[in-house]
């Protein structure tokens, strides 16, 4: 696995990876970013997805697992904390989405 690279900004790149990010800044601290995956599938366009790990500054990504009916754009349409969310689509998508929620 190839070094993260550090620019004279402070700005940091890492190598591909999953699971959870540790960074150290050389301080007595460490900060770690937990990540979190899962499946869902739209059923006529929308899906609520429970999960406790969501916060109301999670960051969350769809990506296409499966696709079935007509493949529409998903979208986050709410967050709760400590719940889970929703996701909104085409009327007509009926497909399976890998999800990610950072933070």
């Amino acid at each position: 696995m190839a070094a993260p690279q550090v620019y004279s900004t402070g700005a940091w790149v890492l190598p591909m990876q999953t699971g959870r990010f540790t960074f150290d800044n050389g301080g007595p601290q460490i900060a770690v970013m937990p990540v979190n995956v899962g499946t869902f599938t739209l059923s006529s366009g929308a899906a609520t997805v429970a999960n406790t790990n969501v916060t109301a500054s999670s960051q969350i990504l769809i990506t296409l697992k499966t696709a079935s009916g007509t493949v529409a754009a998903p979208f986050v349409a709410t967050i709760t904390a400590g719940t889970g969310f929703t996701v909104g689509g085409g009327g007509s998508d009926n497909s399976i989405y890998n999800y990610a929620i950072i933070g």
